[in-house]
């Protein structure tokens, strides 16, 4: 085998691995999220700690970790990702709403779900996807016409 199809193959793995790891990684949080909206039931957590850090491009991160209670079962303590706003109320109240399934309360929220980021992830990976798919067409379509000329 030649080196530039060797380098082909390469490319289309690439392209179809990379693209089913970000389709995947996208689509299981959208998948979660959504059981959450479904059927959500919501407890009165503590704040037991906080966090904030400063991002590359001025921004600023906030984490807040939370105990909370499910009826009928052992305390639960989780960090959460919060904007800023929720963060300073959280923080001034010492307290939270935490969103949760009840079937599986390790799913649960305090702030709104962002979406667009993980609709993104999922786009590009069936991009990639495809454009794996065009290469692969590609390569067989070079292939017949080189044994055409033989």
């Amino acid at each position: 085998m030649t080196q530039t199809r060797w380098a082909a193959y390469l490319v289309i793995a690439f392209l179809v691995g990379g693209g089913a790891y970000l389709s995947w990684s996208g689509a299981v949080p959208l998948h979660t999220y959504a059981r959450l909206a479904q059927h959500e039931a919501v407890a009165e957590g503590r704040v037991v700690g906080k966090a904030t850090r400063a991002l590359s491009r001025g921004g600023q991160s906030s984490v807040l970790v939370v105990e909370y209670e499910v009826p009928g079962q052992p305390t639960r303590t989780k960090v959460f990702d919060v904007d800023g706003a929720t963060y300073r109320a959280a923080v001034a109240s010492g307290k939270a709403r935490v969103r949760y399934h009840p079937e599986d309360p390790s799913i649960s929220l305090i702030t709104k779900f962002a979406a667009l980021p993980f609709q993104i992830l999922v786009g590009l990976g069936v991009l990639m996807i495809l454009a794996g798919g065009l290469f692969v067409w590609h390569l067989q379509r070079a292939r017949r016409r080189e044994a055409g000329r033989r």
